[in-house]
């Protein structure tokens, strides 16, 4: 009698729910929200933490200092290259030796075309120019090399603060002050995103194939009581073997933060 009636029951269920979708009254789905994205922010840099800026729990925006590297020896490195970079000293003795040489190659010139100079201090004149003009030419190469240097060393320098990517919420302090960030393990923060917030929803077959991407949704609050716009953003290709459902993520606008991560939530399907 009992496994009879469990059949009965399944039975009506079933026919309940055929005849709700045959009408096309809307189903309630529940789902639950989660941050939009988790970030584990790590170092590009190596070094030992020598500020952290915020605590667990704490609302960054983008940009925001994270954490800081010890900078010391990068700073003493930076005005090493900024020195060697402003010399002017060799630049300026080369050029004024230039401009000798050319003008007694010029007077030479002059002289040769009266008969008063011979030919080979003319050209003896005229190589001590091209020596000249290439050694000109190689400082002035060294010095746009040193600029260079000194602009790897600036950013270098810029990459030991760490800055959120994104705006969000600090939910673990991965390195405190005076632990080394290694290239093996560089994550120094992690941070989720929660505007947009993702809610996602696992439908049957039939339900999911009647949610198109980029159509408008209502999404309800279970614990709030609030209900809030947002978008379909997937419909995965996937079906679960084991429970039988389709993944369907909604996007949701949350920039005053209204909406929490973690709720419960419905939406009605067609």
């Amino acid at each position: 009698m009992k496994l009879r009636n469990h059949w009965l029951k399944r039975f009506a269920f079933t026919l309940a729910a055929c005849s709700v979708a045959s009408c096309g009254y809307a189903e309630l789905v529940e789902g639950f929200t989660e941050p939009f994205r988790t970030i584990h922010v790590a170092a590009a840099e190596t070094g030992i933490v020598s500020r952290v800026f915020v605590r667990e729990g704490e609302t960054v925006a983008a940009g925001q200092q994270l954490v800081m590297l010890d900078d010391e020896v990068h700073r003493m490195l930076l005005e090493i290259a900024r020195q060697q970079m402003d010399s002017t000293g060799r630049i300026n003795s080369t050029r004024a030796e230039l401009e000798l040489h050319q003008s007694r190659y010029a007077k030479l010139a002059e002289l040769r075309q009266v008969g008063q100079a011979y030919q080979q201090e003319v050209d003896r004149a005229r190589a001590d120019v091209e020596v000249a003009q290439g050694r000109l030419l190689a400082i002035e190469e060294e010095l746009a090399l040193r600029k260079l240097e000194h602009q790897k060393i600036a950013v270098q320098l810029e990459r030991r603060t760490v800055t959120a990517p994104v705006g969000g919420v600090v939910t673990v302090l991965t390195k405190n002050i005076g632990e080394y960030v290694s290239p093996v393990d560089p994550e120094v923060v992690t941070l989720v995103q929660l505007n947009p917030l993702r809610a996602t929803f696992l439908m049957s077959r039939q339900q999911a194939a009647t949610v198109r991407v980029g159509s408008p949704v209502t999404i309800a609050f279970t614990d709030s009581n609030l209900s809030a716009p947002g978008v379909v953003e997937q419909v995965s290709e996937l079906t679960d073997a084991e429970s039988g459902t389709v993944p369907v993520r909604i996007r949701i606008e949350n920039r005053e933060g209204n909406y929490r991560s973690g709720e419960r939530c419905t939406m009605d399907v067609k």
